[in-house]
């Protein structure tokens, strides 16, 4: 497990980038996720494994109706959102990202439920991020949750040569609950409200005033073409997460949690290689991607396992 650890300690610990561009397909567009972080997460383990990407009309039809009576969201159905299940089907890192997800999704859970919004919005961190803690986009978004430099300082996240709070899984986490809570507020739609999150609710503004509703399937088209994707990878998303079993898949489980990790305060200056004396260095690399060199500064609090 140790071995596990360590590798995809190395996966999170490059500086991506390309995240949330954009590939088409059959006319529809999708987000295209970056190739080298997954290729990446393919290479850990179990890379070789081969499951069902088939799904009939029917059965698709079925599972949604079960995704609907469980949430607040709305999970539609119809032949945008089976494209994007299908297409998704296809990717052979979802395992992976599943595993991962049993670290990150305690601690995402317990943000939107201290908010009062669905837990479903979860998933929206593997939409934008494939749940790498340090990802970038080429517009300058960054963290799980993908947050811009000014919404996320209007949000409490900041950065230094030292510390970046964007990377920090708790900062990041919260400022990402209380933004899709504020978004919700201003529409009223959880649909508009997650395309708002993508692409800033003026652009969501001006394509209700074009379509004449806030009917979100009669909004979309005049979306940006990336964030025409975004609903639909979301709703595509969550069917993964609550059906990858019935298509044979078999995730990689991380070892830890978030919350089997516990939180210490730095009372003075130290370093990675100094804690290491105390508690696992892989692990400590993991659970802190906020700290951009080996130094931590005095005051930080530090995710170490207990």
């Amino acid at each position: 497990m140790k071995k596990t650890v360590f590798l995809i300690s190395i996966v999170f610990f490059s500086m991506l980038t390309a995240q949330n561009r954009i590939e088409e397909e059959s006319g529809e567009v999708f987000i295209k996720q970056d190739d080298k972080y997954l290729k990446e997460l393919e290479n850990i383990n179990n890379s070789s494994d081969i499951f069902d990407g088939t799904l009939d009309l029917k059965t698709y039809k079925s599972r949604f109706e079960f995704l609907n009576r469980n949430t607040d969201l709305s999970i539609d159905y119809n032949d945008v959102t089976f494209t994007y299940v299908k297409k998704f089907l296809s990717y052979r890192w979802y395992p992976k990202i599943i595993g991962l997800s049993v670290y990150y999704f305690p601690l995402f859970e317990s943000k939107l439920d201290h908010y009062g919004i669905p837990r479903e919005l979860k998933y929206l961190a593997v939409v934008e991020s494939a749940l790498n803690p340090r990802a970038g986009s080429w517009v300058g978004a960054s963290g799980l949750w993908q947050f811009m430099p000014a919404t996320g300082a209007e949000y409490g996240l900041r950065k230094n040569e030292l510390v970046n709070t964007f990377y920090d899984p708790m900062s990041n986490a919260d400022a990402g609950a209380r933004y899709l809570r504020d978004l919700y507020k201003k529409f009223g739609d959880w649909n508009l409200a997650i395309s708002a999150y993508n692409c800033g609710a003026g652009n969501v503004n001006k394509a209700i005033r074009k379509a004449g509703t806030k009917n979100y399937w009669k909004v979309r088209p005049y979306l940006p073409k990336e964030t025409q994707a975004y609903v639909p990878s979301f709703i595509a998303v969550n069917y993964l997460f609550n059906f990858y079993k019935e298509h044979g898949m078999r995730p990689s489980y991380f070892k830890y949690d978030f919350f089997d990790m516990k939180v210490i305060r730095m009372n003075e200056d130290t370093s990675f290689q100094e804690l290491s004396k105390r508690f696992n260095y892989s692990v400590l690399k993991f659970a802190n991607p906020q700290f951009i060199t080996n130094i931590i500064p005095k005051g930080s609090m530090v995710y170490v396992n207990k």
